[in-house]
C-alpha cells in the first residue's frame, strides 16, 4: 500500500486532489468547532432552562413519592423512556432501559449542577436530581439519524464532485503526459513524431515549443551526422594517393612508418563511419543465422597474434550481423592485446550459451583498469592511459564502436577488471534478437 501512494505521488493530478481534499477536511474542522463555540452558549443560555423546566413539570406530574402509574402513562404518551431510583424505588418503564450507574454522565455547567446528560447507542440521556430522588430520561435520537443520513449524503456528494474534479483535471493535464512521452522518445532519439495538442493556453505554447526544439535537434543532428560522414570520405581519397606515392619512396624504413600512420588513419576513419552508422540507424543489420565458433576462427586465422590466444568455444547458432560481429571480436581482442602488450600471458576467448542469452568472453591478464575509470571506457575517443595509448596505437574508438555493435543486437557488454590483473569483457546477446 505504501509503494502504491508512493507511485501514485508522483502524478500531479493524484496530488492536487489531495491537496483538494486535505482543503476540505481542513474547512470542516474549523467549521465544526466555530458551530460548537457558538452553540454552547445556546444550549447553555437557551436550551438547559427551557429543559429544567419541561423535566420538573414531568417530575411534578409524577409526584413524590412517585406515582408509577402515571410514569408509565407519561413514558408511553411522549417520545422518551424513565426510570426512577432512590428512597428505596428501582423502577423503569421500559425493560431496556439499564439502571443509572451504566451510563456516563457528565454535569450539565453551573447553575445546573443538578442536571446531567449523556449518550449511549443512539439514545440522549437525562438526569436530574429531586427531593433525594433521581429521575433518568432515556430518548431515541431522531435528529441524530437525520444528521448521520445527511452526513452520508454530503460524503457521498463530495465524493462525486471529487470524481468530477478528478476527470476535469485528467483531462486538463493529459497534454503533460504526451508532452513527457514525446520528451522519452527525443531522449531515445526519436524525433520525428510531434505533439497534437488541442488547446491555444500555455500548454499549446509548451507543445509548440517542444515540437520546435525535436524538430532543431533533428536538423542538427542531421547536420553533424552529415559532416563528419562527408569529411571521412573526403579524407580517403587523399589518403589513398598518399599510400600509392609512398610506395615510390626507397628509404623502406620511413616508407613503412608512414605507410602504418596512413593505414591507422584508415582505420579511424573506418571507425568512425561504422559508429556513425550505428548510432544513427543509417546501417540496418544484415542478420543470418550464423555458426558464431566459425566466426571466431575466421577472426582469429586472418589475426597476426593467433598463437597468443586461447579459445574455449561450444557450438552456438544465432541470428547475427556476421561483418560485424567479427569487428566486435577483432576490437575487443585488439584492446586485450594492448593492455596485455608487456605479458606472455595468453588471451583467452570463451563461448557459451543457456537458455536465454548467448554469452562471449574476452579475458587478458594484463594491467588492468582503475574501477573509476570503467564507466568512461565506452564513451567515444576516451583513452584512460593518453601516454600509454599513443605508444600502443588507438583513439579510443574501439570499445564505443562495440557497445554500438552490441546494442544494434540488442544485447549488453560489461567490463570487469582490476588494476595489476587483468580485464574481462562480457558480452551477452539475446538468443531471439530478431
Amino acid at each position: 500500500m505504501l509503494e502504491y501512494f508512493r507511485e501514485k505521488w508522483q502524478s500531479l493530478v493524484f496530488r492536487l486532489l489531495f491537496y483538494f481534499l486535505l482543503s476540505i477536511l481542513a474547512l470542516a474542522i474549523v467549521l465544526a468547532i466555530s458551530f460548537t463555540q457558538r452553540l454552547r452558549p445556546h444550549v447553555q443560555q437557551q436550551i438547559l432552562p427551557n429543559v429544567e423546566r419541561y423535566l420538573d413539570y414531568l417530575i411534578s406530574d409524577i409526584g413524590n413519592p412517585p406515582d408509577f402509574t402515571i410514569a408509565q402513562r407519561l413514558a408511553d404518551e411522549l417520545p422518551f423512556e424513565i426510570r426512577i431510583e432512590g428512597q428505596g424505588n428501582n423502577w423503569s418503564s421500559s425493560k431496556a432501559i439499564e439502571p443509572i450507574l451504566n451510563y456516563r454522565l457528565e454535569a450539565a455547567p453551573a447553575p445546573y449542577a443538578d442536571v446531567f446528560y449523556g449518550h449511549k447507542r443512539r439514545q440522549d440521556i437525562l438526569l436530574i436530581e429531586r427531593d433525594g430522588l433521581r429521575y433518568l430520561f432515556v430518548a431515541e435520537d431522531g435528529f441524530r439519524r437525520g444528521a448521520e443520513r445527511r452526513h452520508w449524503l454530503l460524503f457521498a456528494g463530495l465524493g462525486a464532485i471529487l470524481l468530477l474534479l478528478y476527470i476535469g483535471i485528467r483531462r486538463l493535464f493529459r497534454p503533460i503526459g504526451i508532452m513527457s512521452e514525446q520528451v522519452r522518445r527525443i531522449g531515445e532519439g526519436d524525433l520525428q513524431q510531434s505533439i497534437t495538442v488541442e488547446t491555444r493556453g500555455e500548454l499549446g505554447l509548451l507543445a509548440a515549443g517542444i515540437n520546435r526544439m525535436s524538430r532543431d535537434i533533428e536538423s542538427m543532428l542531421e547536420s553533424k551526422s552529415g559532416l563528419l560522414l562527408a569529411i571521412s570520405h573526403e579524407l580517403r581519397s587523399p589518403l589513398t594517393r598518399m599510400r600509392v606515392n609512398l610506395e615510390l619512396l626507397e628509404d623502406d624504413e620511413i616508407r613503412q612508418q608512414l605507410i602504418d600512420d596512413t593505414r591507422e588513419m584508415e582505420a579511424l576513419i573506418s571507425a568512425i563511419l561504422e559508429s556513425e552508422k550505428l548510432s544513427s540507424g543509417h546501417a540496418p543489420l544484415s542478420l543470418h543465422k550464423a555458426e558464431l565458433a566459425g566466426l571466431v576462427d575466421e577472426v582469429l586465422a586472418n589475426h597476426p597474434q593467433h598463437d597468443r590466444i586461447q579459445t574455449h568455444l561450444q557450438p552456438v547458432s544465432l541470428a547475427v550481423d556476421g561483418l560485424r560481429f567479427k569487428l566486435l571480436l577483432k576490437n575487443l581482442l585488439d584492446n586485450a592485446l594492448q593492455y596485455s602488450s608487456d605479458s606472455n600471458a595468453p588471451i583467452e576467448i570463451t563461448l557459451s550459451a543457456d537458455a536465454q542469452a548467448v554469452i562471449l568472453e574476452v579475458i587478458d591478464q594484463g594491467i588492468g583498469i582503475p574501477a573509476a575509470e570503467i564507466s568512461r571506457l565506452k564513451e567515444a575517443f576516451y583513452r584512460p592511459d593518453s601516454a600509454r595509448r599513443r605508444n600502443t596505437g588507438g583513439y579510443g574508438l574501439g570499445l564505443y564502436l562495440c557497445q554500438l555493435i552490441v546494442d544494434a543486437h540488442g544485447g549488453t557488454l560489461s567490463i570487469e577488471s582490476e588494476p595489476g590483473k587483468g580485464t574481462r569483457v562480457i558480452v551477452s546477446l539475446p538468443i531471439d534478437n530478431s
